[in-house]
């Protein structure tokens, strides 16, 4: 049987072995068997037909050395698997690893199959197959590169808005307290304004410093000392509800919420989930946080109503740079820019205290982050450095 016919035979099983070794993968271990399998059988597809196309030797030179990248070049099967393995957190290595993996993994298939040494017919089967491969693998990290290329430009245009944005409402106050004859109260309204901004200011430049450690490695160091997480809590809204006085808050806590953890990290999360919350959320609903002393753990949960997120756009969601599209077309002002670094400071310090976090969300139940922090925590889980 030809490479291509046997390929398009056996393609279940195939795509079952790209599952099982993309599912190994740091990245793809929490990711469903649907996003896993991704493209694969559209590539293996594309690869087969071409494989069936007879071409001179002239024309594979040609379509060898041919890396200029076109429209039709950034739309096939692979370069789209590119783009959301991008998404999903995968680096170029485990990018290249998922190739690898296939074309070993078709390779064995189809010499187990023939169980005679390759004839030149074969060989020359194989040949046009790791073609096929090189050219998909090619557009693939094309694709990958673009996006991170993308990201990084649209990260450096949030940060410079993001940061116009409270020095604009600083400069404009301080102008305003210049003016002779100001009253108290305008006195009073302009310091906290100006409060807010520069608030709002060390929460971004944090957050970007926290980025920077993880991305060199070093992870988000946390200090554990006895801790109750009632006035971790407290202090994480009053800090929120500081900064959005229109917004209503609501606040749960029950059982023994004590524990060995770091007050200030865990008040950093939490800060950050609320404000995603309110980001995301609906003025007219209010942001509910939640405090569960469980015997063996504590839950802690901030909800918020509003669009949905896509379910495709959850398993990303903690990702840097990553800023999830809600499931509907009407979106607040406030959640236009985001870095999409707050989500992801939020799951570092979760996974150095050894707890977990999840994500929900739908119409019904609006949108819900879950942190579990147990009790007798094992060693801390550390993510693994993207390299992008």
């Amino acid at each position: 049987m030809k490479l291509g016919d046997f390929i398009k035979d056996n393609l279940d099983a195939i795509v079952a072995d790209w599952e099982a070794f993309a599912r190994t993968l740091p990245a793809g271990q929490t990711m469903s068997g649907l996003a896993l399998r991704d493209h694969s059988r559209e590539i293996l597809l594309s690869i087969a037909a071409d494989m069936e196309l007879r071409q001179s030797d002239q024309e594979r030179v040609d379509e060898a050395q041919d890396i200029v990248a076109t429209e039709a070049s950034t739309t096939t099967a692979a370069a789209e698997h590119g783009a959301l393995r991008q998404l999903a957190g995968f680096d170029l290595v485990q990018l290249f690893a998922e190739f690898r993996a296939m074309r070993a993994s078709v390779i064995a298939f189809w010499q187990r199959s023939h169980g005679a040494e390759p004839s030149s017919s074969s060989i020359e089967e194989i040949a046009r197959f790791n073609e096929g491969m090189d050219k998909a693998l090619a557009q693939s990290v094309q694709r990958y590169s673009s996006e991170v290329a993308a990201s990084r430009e649209m990260f450096l245009a949030v940060l410079g808005h993001d940061l116009r944005g409270p020095l604009s409402g600083i400069d404009m106050s301080a102008m305003l307290l210049t003016k002779p004859g100001l009253s108290d109260a305008a006195r009073q309204q302009a310091a906290a304004r100006i409060k807010r901004a520069c608030r709002g200011m060390n929460r971004l430049i944090t957050d970007l410093l926290e980025y920077t450690r993880t991305r060199l490695g070093a992870g988000i160091p946390i200090d554990r000392t006895a801790c109750d997480l009632g006035p971790v809590c407290e202090a994480s809204l009053e800090d929120i509800r500081a900064g959005n006085p229109d917004q209503q808050f609501v606040q749960q806590m029950s059982g023994d919420l004590n524990l060995q953890a770091d007050a200030a990290r865990m008040q950093q999360a939490l800060s950050n989930l609320l404000s995603n919350a309110v980001q995301h959320g609906s003025r007219l609903s209010p942001v509910t946080l939640t405090a569960d002393g469980e015997t063996d753990a504590i839950i802690l949960k901030v909800r918020n109503s509003g669009d949905p997120i896509p379910l495709d756009a959850l398993q990303a969601i903690f990702e840097p740079l990553v800023r999830a599209p809600n499931a509907g077309s009407e979106m607040h002002e406030r959640s236009k820019t985001s870095l999409g670094l707050g989500l992801f400071i939020v799951r570092e310090v979760v996974l150095a205290h050894g707890g977990s976090i999840t994500a929900e969300s739908s119409i019904a139940a609006g949108t819900v982050f879950t942190i579990r922090l147990p009790r007798a925590p094992d060693q801390p889980r550390v993510s693994t450095p993207l390299m992008k």
